[in-house]
């Protein structure tokens, strides 16, 4: 995974050209280019993607159909600046999904598929903060085309998509023990799943989503009231 320090002319992929340029935004607001608050400039924008504004602005619609993006009459799209409310509420969210993710691997995976995806993990990169954010959100993409309903995949791809820019606008001095943190549940859970103690790996995931929400939560309220 590369490491944004600008907005430069960037080489998109072959897929749809405004999910392209989607995934490029996201790498940016992850990386700091695009801040919280911030309006993106469409043709500054336009002008690295080598693409019209079209694209630019189709990808930011999709974007802010996801809550990452937030739109204002006549001015255009901004970068979402979240508050402790819905740091809140989106751990809330994580908790039902989490469930009826459990659900639909339960009822239409078998024990390949969960060590398939258990032996995946070790592709996370660690190198450093932002190389863990991308490589995390990757692995969990992947995860998510594996479930059966599609509905839910792409509900829990959205949520996953919120935590990937919250993780990267937390500030810490503690980002290798966050990281082991993360790993080592991802790891106790399909272990469970593998074990086929699905009761099991659900409280795994109950009790990771509680220790962040205490975790993170506090830092917003803290950035809001320095704010």
């Amino acid at each position: 995974m590369r490491t944004m320090t600008s907005i430069e002319k960037i080489q998109l992929s072959s897929v749809r050209l405004s999910e392209s340029i989607g995934e490029e935004l996201m790498h940016l607001i992850a990386a700091g280019v695009l801040k919280p608050g911030q309006r993106l400039n469409e043709v500054h924008l336009a002008n690295s993607f080598g693409v019209s504004r079209g694209p630019v602005r189709e990808a930011a619609r999709e974007l802010e159909g996801q809550g990452v993006l937030i739109s204002k009459p006549r001015q255009g799209f901004y970068v979402t600046n979240y508050t402790p409310k819905e740091i809140s509420d989106l751990y809330d969210a994580k908790q039902w999904l989490d469930q009826a993710m459990v659900q639909d691997f339960r009822t239409h995976g078998d024990t390949a598929l969960f060590k398939e995806i258990l032996g995946d993990i070790d592709s996370i990169d660690t190198a450093g903060k932002l190389e863990f954010a991308n490589s995390l959100l990757a692995f969990r993409t992947r995860m998510t085309t594996r479930l059966s309903n599609r509905f839910l995949a792409g509900q829990i791809l959205s949520l996953y998509r919120h935590l990937y820019i919250v993780s990267a606008l937390l500030h810490t001095d503690h980002t290798e023990r966050r990281m082991e943190q993360i790993i080592g549940t991802l790891r106790k859970f399909w272990a469970a799943m593998v074990a086929g103690t699905f009761d099991e790996a659900l409280k795994v995931l109950r009790d990771d989503t509680e220790y962040w929400r205490q975790d993170v939560a506090p830092r917003f309220e803290e950035a809001t009231a320095a704010g």
